[in-house]
């Protein structure tokens, strides 16, 4: 068989594959300030939403995790505005909490105050098709200097600290009626392997405690330029995956790739082994796609 012919026949087997798994990919919204492309924008000043959403369509990009911060109290009713314009193109809305310090139990008493009255307060007076289809969580100990300056055994006590951070936020939920609403989180591909930590499993009880409290996790796997090595580091994780507990894996815009082409190949490929996409982050997104036309 000739090189054509193989090439082409690799090209409709990675299409086929591809098509067999609906295509749904997620990106992260962060605030980003004054940028007129930052969930700020989104919510307050509105004129540059329709920019965002053809991206967003564009790019085959069904769930954004929005950080929209206290808006959902005092701009409650531009965010149910956007958030039925996101579900009137077929696109699910996240709230994104952010704050590394949670992860300490003295700090979960002003983080369930916050979870209060900017989610669940919001939940419960928004109409069905203004809701947040599900809540996203950053909580990062691994940035904090308690994590740096710590030891194997500190940092495990961290990481469990992280999924007692977890739990109270899922009863919380729970107990505010919300049991149907779900809950992602993100971590990076390390936590089962780095010597810093020294799981004596592997970090197996910690995922395991993991994928009972959350829906699903998304696998920061940056700075890795080929599929290859994306599916290597978070061949545990991806393990986990069940019908009732999602993995994704995010890759994010950087000088890791050459062009948003090699960007968009990685992507394409790691579809067509069958798992879903995150892209960090949106903003980031439309300017890089535009630096490059």
């Amino acid at each position: 068989m000739s090189t054509g012919y193989i090439f082409l026949a690799t090209i409709l087997m990675l299409t086929t594959s591809v098509c067999a798994q609906a295509i749904e990919r997620a990106t992260w919204l962060w605030k980003k300030g004054g940028d007129p492309l930052g969930a700020t924008a989104m919510i307050t000043t509105q004129s540059t939403q329709q920019t965002l959403i053809d991206l967003l369509q564009q790019q085959a990009i069904s769930d954004v995790y929005g950080s929209y911060g206290q808006y959902t109290q005092t701009h409650s009713q531009a965010v149910a505005q956007w958030n039925q314009t996101l579900v009137a193109q077929g696109i699910r809305s996240h709230y994104l909490m952010a704050q590394n310090t949670w992860v300490f139990p003295s700090n979960h008493d002003k983080m369930l105050g916050k979870l209060q009255t900017r989610f669940i307060d919001y939940q419960h007076s928004a109409a069905p098709d203004a809701e947040f289809a599900a809540l996203h969580l950053d909580i990062e100990p691994h940035a904090l200097n308690e994590w740096k300056q710590g030891t194997a055994q500190s940092r495990q006590a961290l990481l469990w600290q992280l999924v007692a951070t977890f739990q109270a936020i899922r009863t919380l939920l729970d107990e505010q009626n919300m049991t149907r609403v779900k809950l992602y989180a993100d971590i990076p591909t390390w936590y089962d392997s780095s010597n810093k930590i020294d799981w004596p499993d592997q970090g197996a009880a910690f995922f395991a405690a993991l994928s009972e409290v959350l829906d699903g996790i998304s696998i920061m796997a940056y700075e890795r330029d080929n599929s290859a090595s994306i599916l290597n580091a978070t061949a545990m994780e991806r393990a986990l995956a069940s019908p009732t507990f999602s993995v994704r894996l995010a890759v994010d815009v950087s000088t890791t790739w050459q062009n948003p082409a090699h960007f968009h190949r990685i992507i394409t490929e790691l579809e067509a082994a069958q798992q879903r996409i995150d892209i960090h982050d949106a903003t980031d997104y439309y300017y890089w796609l535009q630096a490059h036309q």
